[in-house]
């Protein structure tokens, strides 16, 4: 089905404005990870130390990593323009984008989803 020059034209310049905010939100996409990423190794520390004063200094890095992550939440908005940047131009390729299966997991349980994936590799090595 042909689209009409005047929609094209639109579609270009709706692409060229999410381009832009993605590209804009990327500090901000990086600091939301650098955040996550922090407080996650903080969080992990402090479960496993049995150590007050390592407890503590666990605390205050999670806490930091949180308050990091939370001072980039305008990330939220770049990882939104990519998703709506991928799915226009895959409707553009005509290429039907369901949602459904761009966010399901290809199995259901972690456990057969390892297993089935090592059987997929291995029968790709022989």
């Amino acid at each position: 089905m042909k689209q009409s020059k005047g929609k094209q034209v639109l579609m270009a310049l709706a692409g060229l404005a999410l381009l832009a905010v993605v590209i804009g939100t990327l500090p901000h996409m990086i600091g939301l990870g650098l955040g996550a990423l922090i407080a996650f190794y903080a969080i992990s520390k402090f479960v496993q130390t049995s150590k007050v004063l390592a407890k503590i200094g666990f605390g205050l890095l999670a806490a930091l990593g949180i308050g990091l992550a939370l001072s980039n939440i305008w990330a939220i908005i770049g990882i939104a323009a990519a998703l709506a940047l991928y799915i226009g131009y895959m409707r553009m390729k005509m290429q039907r984008v369901d949602l459904n299966t761009l966010f399901a997991r290809r199995r259901s349980t972690t456990s057969t989803h390892f297993e089935a994936d090592w059987k997929d590799l291995d029968q790709k090595r022989h």
